[in-house]
């Protein structure tokens, strides 16, 4: 099967200022591929490298080396062709709103960007957004933000969504709802990224782990096996952290 993304060695550094010589480590030869109908988990802790990885897999971020496809097509050369069929649910999702449009008139917008799709009084009502309608990002909680920018991007309908911390900032209440709402639109044909530090949270939601440490995927493994002996050191640390000792020792 032909990989929806394939990404291969990937590097990424950052200089700290013109006056300092030191670099920051985004990337360090990070190779991925992700499948059609894969739902695939990305952890490790903040600094790792988790966002880094994923803008530069869409595109967004240059590359200092390596190769990145999305359905065949390189997103850092082919930029414009990339938003029909990848999507990045960004982690801060105020932020990723026009706070001067209404939830209806955002959705309009995406609906006009790419047209074809469901309408956006489906969305709204799927997604429970209708008594909201009229609000705008600032008059909306946490969940409603982030339950409109889920609305954008069904509304785009793409093959692979890269979602960010999507449950950032929310109660263990809202959590579970909102993976839920973005796994409804799993099948065969599209593919998920879920990068995230909550490793309960992607246990619930993926086949499959990555874990990053330093810029690096240093352990992948079916969700199933996430509890062999054989895992790598830290990824015991994660259970650890998580509160999952019992079964990781």
């Amino acid at each position: 099967m032909t990989p929806l993304l394939s990404a291969r060695g990937l590097h990424k550094r950052w200089r700290q200022g013109w006056w300092r010589p030191a670099e920051t480590v985004g990337l360090a030869g990070v190779d991925l591929e992700l499948f059609p109908g894969e739902v695939v988990g990305l952890i490790g802790e903040s600094g790792s490298g988790k966002t880094t990885l994923a803008r530069a897999a869409l595109g967004l971020s240059a590359l200092d080396a390596g190769t990145v496809s999305i359905h065949g097509i390189d997103p850092h050369k082919n930029r414009r062709l990339i938003p029909p069929l990848a999507q990045l649910l960004f982690q801060d999702a105020g932020a990723s709103l026009n706070p001067g449009l209404t939830v209806r008139a955002i959705l309009e917008e995406s609906a006009r960007y790419f047209p074809g799709t469901e309408s956006v009084e489906t969305v709204l009502e799927r997604l429970d957004l209708k008594p909201r309608a009229h609000a705008r990002p600032s008059e909306l909680s946490g969940g409603e933000r982030r339950r409109v920018t889920l609305g954008q991007v069904w509304l785009a309908n793409p093959l692979l969504l890269v979602a960010d911390e999507p449950t950032a900032g929310l109660d263990a209440s809202r959590k579970g709802e909102i993976i839920d709402l973005l796994l409804s639109r799993r099948s065969p044909e599209r593919g998920f990224l879920l990068i995230s530090h909550d490793l309960p949270l992607v246990l619930y939601a993926c086949q499959r782990l990555l874990v990053m440490q330093a810029g690096r995927i240093i352990d992948g493994f079916p969700t199933r096996e996430l509890f062999a002996p054989q895992r790598h050191p830290w990824t015991q640390k994660l259970c650890i952290n998580a509160g999952l000792e019992p079964t990781c020792s």
